[in-house]
């Protein structure tokens, strides 16, 4: 059965990593815990890090968006 198409809009973004941190994300992908390839880990990693920031109660995000 084919994906659902992911209602939220996304951009594209690259990110340059050493080869130790890319051997990392391959050994996560691995696990089958985290996705279906070094990118795909990448990104759920970054987002549960960035998730966690918020839950912090970072400020930072929240200045932003008002000088915008």
């Amino acid at each position: 059965m084919a994906r659902q198409k992911n209602a939220i809009s996304s951009v594209q973004l690259t990110v340059s990593v050493t080869e130790r941190v890319r051997e990392h994300l391959d050994r996560m992908t691995e696990t089958g815990m985290f996705g279906k390839n070094a990118a795909e880990t990448a990104n759920l990693l970054l987002i549960d890090s960035i998730r966690e920031y918020i839950e912090k109660g970072s400020t930072f995000l929240d200045s932003k968006s008002e000088d915008q």
